[in-house]
Protein backbone atom coordinates (compact mmCIF):
# COMPACT_ATOMS: atom_id res chain seq x y z
CA UNK A 1 0.00 0.00 0.00
CA UNK A 2 1.79 3.11 -1.06
CA UNK A 3 0.03 5.46 1.36
CA UNK A 4 3.87 6.77 3.21
CA UNK A 5 2.04 9.31 5.85
CA UNK A 6 2.63 7.04 8.74
CA UNK A 7 0.21 8.95 10.95
CA UNK A 8 -2.66 8.50 8.49
CA UNK A 9 -1.14 4.60 8.57
CA UNK A 10 -2.05 4.21 12.41
CA UNK A 11 -5.21 5.70 12.37
CA UNK A 12 -6.17 3.13 9.83
CA UNK A 13 -8.69 -0.02 11.72
CA UNK A 14 -6.49 -3.13 12.96
CA UNK A 15 -8.55 -4.75 10.28
CA UNK A 16 -8.07 -2.84 7.42
CA UNK A 17 -4.65 -4.70 5.75
CA UNK A 18 -2.14 -3.53 3.15
CA UNK A 19 -2.15 -4.77 -0.56
CA UNK A 20 0.21 -7.57 0.25
CA UNK A 21 -1.79 -9.45 2.63
CA UNK A 22 -4.52 -8.99 0.76
CA UNK A 23 -3.36 -11.05 -2.17
CA UNK A 24 -2.10 -13.38 -0.10
CA UNK A 25 -5.21 -13.98 1.37
CA UNK A 26 -7.03 -13.99 -1.66
CA UNK A 27 -4.85 -16.60 -3.44
CA UNK A 28 -5.52 -18.70 -0.16
CA UNK A 29 -8.94 -18.55 -0.08
CA UNK A 30 -9.31 -19.41 -3.72
CA UNK A 31 -7.52 -22.67 -2.75
CA UNK A 32 -9.88 -22.93 0.22
CA UNK A 33 -12.63 -22.27 -2.10
CA UNK A 34 -11.51 -25.56 -4.92
CA UNK A 35 -10.56 -27.55 -1.91
CA UNK A 36 -13.71 -27.87 -0.28
CA UNK A 37 -16.35 -27.21 -3.36
CA UNK A 38 -17.25 -23.59 -1.68
CA UNK A 39 -17.75 -20.30 -3.15
CA UNK A 40 -16.67 -16.75 -2.35
CA UNK A 41 -16.82 -13.55 -3.34
CA UNK A 42 -15.12 -9.79 -3.45
CA UNK A 43 -16.52 -6.25 -3.49
CA UNK A 44 -14.09 -3.84 -5.44
CA UNK A 45 -14.61 -0.05 -4.30
CA UNK A 46 -12.93 2.49 -6.47
CA UNK A 47 -12.48 6.21 -5.12
CA UNK A 48 -12.81 8.52 -7.98
CA UNK A 49 -9.36 9.59 -9.42
CA UNK A 50 -7.39 6.76 -7.52
CA UNK A 51 -7.60 3.58 -9.38
CA UNK A 52 -4.50 2.51 -11.61
CA UNK A 53 -2.37 5.87 -9.78
CA UNK A 54 1.46 4.58 -9.75
CA UNK A 55 2.52 7.64 -7.82
CA UNK A 56 2.65 7.72 -3.95
CA UNK A 57 -0.35 9.07 -2.31
CA UNK A 58 0.93 11.88 0.68
CA UNK A 59 -1.67 14.44 -0.51
CA UNK A 60 -3.37 14.71 3.17
CA UNK A 61 -6.80 15.04 1.78
CA UNK A 62 -6.97 12.05 -0.49
CA UNK A 63 -5.21 10.35 2.90
CA UNK A 64 -8.46 11.31 4.57
CA UNK A 65 -11.14 10.22 1.90
CA UNK A 66 -8.95 6.48 1.94
CA UNK A 67 -9.22 6.41 5.96
CA UNK A 68 -12.99 7.31 5.96
CA UNK A 69 -14.44 5.19 3.43
CA UNK A 70 -11.77 2.78 4.70
CA UNK A 71 -13.31 2.45 8.07
CA UNK A 72 -16.88 2.55 7.15
CA UNK A 73 -16.55 -0.57 5.27
CA UNK A 74 -14.47 -2.35 8.14
CA UNK A 75 -17.61 -1.24 10.30
CA UNK A 76 -20.10 -2.68 7.86
CA UNK A 77 -18.86 -5.64 6.54
CA UNK A 78 -18.72 -9.20 9.11
CA UNK A 79 -15.78 -10.35 11.39
CA UNK A 80 -14.97 -13.52 8.56
CA UNK A 81 -14.36 -10.53 5.58
CA UNK A 82 -11.28 -9.40 5.12
CA UNK A 83 -10.75 -5.70 4.04
CA UNK A 84 -7.99 -4.27 2.25
CA UNK A 85 -6.13 -2.20 -0.64
CA UNK A 86 -5.67 -3.66 -4.06
CA UNK A 87 -2.46 -3.73 -5.67
CA UNK A 88 -3.75 -0.08 -8.01
CA UNK A 89 -4.95 2.43 -5.25
CA UNK A 90 -8.78 0.42 -5.16
CA UNK A 91 -10.15 -0.87 -1.71
CA UNK A 92 -11.06 -4.97 -1.84
CA UNK A 93 -13.31 -6.70 1.01
CA UNK A 94 -12.98 -10.38 0.77
CA UNK A 95 -16.27 -12.15 1.54
CA UNK A 96 -15.92 -15.78 2.40
CA UNK A 97 -19.10 -18.25 2.23
CA UNK A 98 -21.02 -15.51 -0.37
CA UNK A 99 -22.48 -16.16 -3.09
CA UNK A 100 -23.59 -13.32 -5.76
CA UNK A 101 -26.80 -12.16 -3.82
CA UNK A 102 -24.57 -12.12 -1.16
CA UNK A 103 -21.72 -9.65 -2.49
CA UNK A 104 -24.91 -7.84 -3.49
CA UNK A 105 -26.29 -7.45 -0.23
CA UNK A 106 -23.00 -6.09 1.29
CA UNK A 107 -23.00 -3.71 -2.04
CA UNK A 108 -25.98 -2.30 -1.33
CA UNK A 109 -25.20 -2.09 2.59
CA UNK A 110 -22.19 -0.38 2.04
CA UNK A 111 -23.97 1.96 -0.94
CA UNK A 112 -26.30 3.18 2.06
CA UNK A 113 -22.94 3.72 4.67
CA UNK A 114 -20.95 5.99 1.52
CA UNK A 115 -24.33 8.07 2.01
CA UNK A 116 -24.42 8.90 5.70
CA UNK A 117 -20.70 9.76 5.05
CA UNK A 118 -20.46 11.71 1.74
CA UNK A 119 -20.64 15.03 3.40
CA UNK A 120 -17.39 14.42 4.96
CA UNK A 121 -15.90 13.21 1.44
CA UNK A 122 -14.54 14.91 -1.29
CA UNK A 123 -14.94 12.59 -3.97
CA UNK A 124 -17.20 9.59 -5.22
CA UNK A 125 -17.23 6.44 -4.41
CA UNK A 126 -18.24 3.21 -6.79
CA UNK A 127 -18.84 -0.32 -6.33
CA UNK A 128 -18.29 -3.58 -8.35
CA UNK A 129 -18.32 -7.23 -7.33
CA UNK A 130 -16.93 -10.52 -8.76
CA UNK A 131 -18.25 -14.51 -7.62
CA UNK A 132 -16.41 -17.52 -7.30
CA UNK A 133 -16.22 -19.70 -9.22
CA UNK A 134 -18.99 -18.48 -11.93
CA UNK A 135 -16.53 -15.28 -12.45
CA UNK A 136 -13.02 -16.26 -12.08
CA UNK A 137 -11.19 -19.03 -10.81
CA UNK A 138 -8.66 -17.36 -8.84
CA UNK A 139 -8.63 -14.14 -6.83
CA UNK A 140 -6.72 -12.86 -9.65
CA UNK A 141 -9.14 -13.08 -12.02
CA UNK A 142 -11.99 -12.19 -9.66
CA UNK A 143 -10.21 -9.13 -9.80
CA UNK A 144 -10.21 -8.81 -12.90
CA UNK A 145 -14.09 -9.75 -13.64
CA UNK A 146 -14.83 -6.83 -11.03
CA UNK A 147 -12.72 -4.17 -12.99
CA UNK A 148 -13.97 -4.95 -16.36
CA UNK A 149 -17.51 -4.53 -14.37
CA UNK A 150 -16.49 -1.30 -12.97
CA UNK A 151 -15.81 -0.32 -16.30
CA UNK A 152 -18.62 -1.15 -18.31
CA UNK A 153 -20.43 0.98 -15.25
CA UNK A 154 -18.80 4.41 -16.16
CA UNK A 155 -19.93 3.25 -19.87
CA UNK A 156 -23.87 2.65 -18.20
CA UNK A 157 -26.31 5.20 -18.38
CA UNK A 158 -26.40 4.87 -14.52
CA UNK A 159 -23.01 6.36 -14.07
CA UNK A 160 -23.69 8.93 -17.30
CA UNK A 161 -26.56 10.22 -16.08
CA UNK A 162 -25.47 10.23 -12.60
CA UNK A 163 -28.56 8.40 -11.35
CA UNK A 164 -26.66 6.97 -8.42
CA UNK A 165 -27.35 10.54 -6.81
CA UNK A 166 -30.83 10.27 -7.58
CA UNK A 167 -34.10 9.37 -5.72
CA UNK A 168 -35.55 6.10 -7.10
CA UNK A 169 -38.73 8.77 -8.81
CA UNK A 170 -35.99 11.25 -9.82
CA UNK A 171 -34.41 7.89 -11.83
CA UNK A 172 -37.52 6.70 -13.56
CA UNK A 173 -37.80 10.45 -14.89
CA UNK A 174 -34.50 10.83 -16.12
CA UNK A 175 -34.66 7.49 -17.77
CA UNK A 176 -38.22 8.44 -19.79
CA UNK A 177 -36.68 11.84 -20.60
CA UNK A 178 -33.67 11.11 -22.76
CA UNK A 179 -36.00 8.88 -25.04
CA UNK A 180 -33.12 6.08 -25.28
CA UNK A 181 -33.10 3.63 -28.70
CA UNK A 182 -30.37 1.44 -28.31
CA UNK A 183 -30.00 -2.19 -27.51
CA UNK A 184 -29.65 -2.29 -24.06
CA UNK A 185 -31.80 0.60 -23.31
CA UNK A 186 -34.98 1.79 -25.46
CA UNK A 187 -38.28 3.38 -24.67
CA UNK A 188 -41.36 3.27 -26.92
CA UNK A 189 -45.37 3.24 -26.71
CA UNK A 190 -48.15 0.83 -26.27
CA UNK A 191 -51.83 0.55 -25.96
CA UNK A 192 -54.44 1.68 -27.82
CA UNK A 193 -53.43 2.74 -31.15
CA UNK A 194 -49.77 0.67 -31.07
CA UNK A 195 -48.02 -2.36 -32.22
CA UNK A 196 -47.89 -3.49 -28.44
CA UNK A 197 -51.63 -3.19 -26.56
CA UNK A 198 -51.69 -2.31 -22.84
CA UNK A 199 -51.73 -6.50 -22.09
CA UNK A 200 -48.05 -6.84 -23.07
CA UNK A 201 -46.88 -6.04 -19.93
CA UNK A 202 -48.56 -8.98 -18.37
CA UNK A 203 -46.70 -10.77 -21.05
CA UNK A 204 -43.70 -9.51 -20.20
CA UNK A 205 -44.42 -10.39 -16.46
CA UNK A 206 -45.43 -14.42 -17.72
CA UNK A 207 -41.98 -14.32 -19.75
CA UNK A 208 -40.29 -13.32 -16.45
CA UNK A 209 -42.27 -15.94 -14.06
CA UNK A 210 -41.49 -18.49 -16.95
CA UNK A 211 -37.98 -18.07 -16.52
CA UNK A 212 -37.92 -18.14 -12.90
CA UNK A 213 -39.52 -21.74 -12.88
CA UNK A 214 -37.42 -22.87 -15.52
CA UNK A 215 -34.82 -23.02 -13.31
CA UNK A 216 -36.20 -22.99 -9.74
CA UNK A 217 -32.58 -23.78 -7.68
CA UNK A 218 -31.27 -20.57 -9.03
CA UNK A 219 -31.41 -17.55 -6.51
CA UNK A 220 -32.65 -14.28 -7.79
CA UNK A 221 -34.94 -11.85 -7.25
CA UNK A 222 -38.15 -10.04 -8.81
CA UNK A 223 -39.64 -7.27 -8.47
CA UNK A 224 -43.36 -6.68 -9.77
CA UNK A 225 -45.68 -3.56 -8.60
CA UNK A 226 -49.42 -3.38 -9.37
CA UNK A 227 -52.51 -0.98 -8.62
CA UNK A 228 -53.59 -3.39 -6.81
CA UNK A 229 -52.05 -6.50 -4.76
CA UNK A 230 -54.30 -9.22 -4.80
CA UNK A 231 -53.85 -13.30 -4.68
CA UNK A 232 -55.82 -13.05 -7.99
CA UNK A 233 -53.17 -10.80 -9.94
CA UNK A 234 -51.76 -12.40 -13.09
CA UNK A 235 -48.15 -12.60 -11.56
CA UNK A 236 -49.51 -14.12 -8.16
CA UNK A 237 -51.70 -16.93 -10.14
CA UNK A 238 -48.41 -18.57 -11.92
CA UNK A 239 -46.58 -18.37 -8.83
CA UNK A 240 -48.83 -20.39 -6.48
CA UNK A 241 -48.60 -23.05 -8.49
CA UNK A 242 -44.91 -23.47 -8.61
CA UNK A 243 -43.00 -25.32 -6.63
CA UNK A 244 -40.65 -24.19 -4.15
CA UNK A 245 -38.19 -21.02 -5.91
CA UNK A 246 -34.82 -19.73 -5.11
CA UNK A 247 -35.91 -16.80 -6.44
CA UNK A 248 -37.70 -13.70 -3.97
CA UNK A 249 -40.11 -12.02 -5.39
CA UNK A 250 -41.77 -8.86 -4.11
CA UNK A 251 -45.37 -7.62 -5.23
CA UNK A 252 -45.70 -4.15 -4.28
CA UNK A 253 -48.35 -1.80 -4.44
CA UNK A 254 -51.91 -1.37 -2.26
CA UNK A 255 -52.35 -4.84 -0.76
CA UNK A 256 -55.70 -6.02 0.77
CA UNK A 257 -55.69 -9.53 2.45
CA UNK A 258 -52.73 -11.46 4.58
CA UNK A 259 -49.66 -12.30 3.15
CA UNK A 260 -50.44 -16.22 3.72
CA UNK A 261 -52.59 -16.14 0.63
CA UNK A 262 -49.57 -15.52 -1.48
CA UNK A 263 -47.09 -18.76 -2.67
CA UNK A 264 -43.70 -17.87 -3.25
CA UNK A 265 -44.39 -14.15 -3.63
CA UNK A 266 -43.89 -11.30 -0.47
CA UNK A 267 -46.71 -8.63 -0.95
CA UNK A 268 -45.44 -5.26 0.15
CA UNK A 269 -48.15 -2.57 1.26
CA UNK A 270 -47.22 0.67 -0.30
CA UNK A 271 -49.31 3.71 0.31
CA UNK A 272 -47.74 5.36 -2.71
CA UNK A 273 -49.85 7.42 -5.62
CA UNK A 274 -47.04 7.20 -8.09
CA UNK A 275 -47.60 3.41 -7.94
CA UNK A 276 -50.74 3.75 -9.60
CA UNK A 277 -50.11 5.05 -12.83
CA UNK A 278 -46.66 3.83 -13.27
CA UNK A 279 -45.86 0.03 -13.50
CA UNK A 280 -42.48 -1.42 -13.00
CA UNK A 281 -41.03 -5.18 -13.06
CA UNK A 282 -37.37 -5.91 -12.66
CA UNK A 283 -35.59 -9.23 -12.95
CA UNK A 284 -32.03 -9.91 -11.77
CA UNK A 285 -30.46 -13.27 -11.17
CA UNK A 286 -25.90 -13.84 -11.77
CA UNK A 287 -26.78 -14.61 -15.09
CA UNK A 288 -28.88 -11.67 -16.39
CA UNK A 289 -31.21 -8.36 -15.84
CA UNK A 290 -34.41 -6.76 -17.38
CA UNK A 291 -36.48 -4.11 -16.23
CA UNK A 292 -39.47 -2.24 -17.49
CA UNK A 293 -41.18 0.58 -16.18
CA UNK A 294 -44.59 2.14 -17.82
CA UNK A 295 -46.07 4.77 -17.09
CA UNK A 296 -49.68 5.27 -17.98
CA UNK A 297 -51.69 8.04 -20.36
CA UNK A 298 -54.48 9.00 -21.42
CA UNK A 299 -56.75 7.03 -23.39
CA UNK A 300 -55.42 3.62 -22.30
CA UNK A 301 -51.48 4.49 -23.69
CA UNK A 302 -48.18 3.44 -21.65
CA UNK A 303 -45.18 5.58 -22.09
CA UNK A 304 -42.53 2.34 -21.75
CA UNK A 305 -39.12 2.28 -20.48
CA UNK A 306 -37.15 -0.74 -20.58
CA UNK A 307 -33.01 -2.29 -20.36
CA UNK A 308 -30.69 -4.62 -19.75
CA UNK A 309 -28.36 -2.79 -18.39
CA UNK A 310 -27.41 -5.19 -15.03
CA UNK A 311 -25.78 -1.71 -13.48
CA UNK A 312 -29.44 0.10 -14.29
CA UNK A 313 -31.24 -2.68 -12.81
CA UNK A 314 -29.07 -3.44 -9.86
CA UNK A 315 -29.27 0.44 -9.28
CA UNK A 316 -33.20 0.62 -9.57
CA UNK A 317 -33.66 -2.81 -7.39
CA UNK A 318 -31.03 -1.26 -4.67
CA UNK A 319 -32.57 2.12 -4.56
CA UNK A 320 -36.88 0.66 -4.17
CA UNK A 321 -35.35 -1.58 -2.07
CA UNK A 322 -34.21 1.13 0.83
CA UNK A 323 -36.32 3.98 -0.39
CA UNK A 324 -39.48 2.12 0.50
CA UNK A 325 -37.69 -0.31 3.72
CA UNK A 326 -38.36 -3.54 2.09
CA UNK A 327 -34.94 -4.91 4.12
CA UNK A 328 -37.64 -3.69 7.48
CA UNK A 329 -40.93 -5.05 5.73
CA UNK A 330 -40.06 -7.80 4.66
CA UNK A 331 -35.96 -8.40 3.61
Amino acid sequence: MAIENKSAQASFSEKFHNASFISEYGKLESLRAVRLNTGFSIVLVTIAGLEGSQTVIKDPRVLGNIQKVAAAIVASVRNCDVVGMADNKQIVAILPETDYFGALSITRKLIAEMEQIKDRLETSVSFSHATFPKDGKTYEELLVTARKRANERKESLWDKLGLEEKLFWEIVESLFSRGHHTFENSCFDAGMGFELTEFFMDQINDLIIKEVKRTPLRRGMAYFSGRKITPSMPVAKSLAVADGLATKVYLAGECDGSSREFRNAIPVNIDDPRLKDTFFSFFLNENSGYALVCKENWGATFSCYHTSDISIVEGLINKFYYEYSLHEQQA
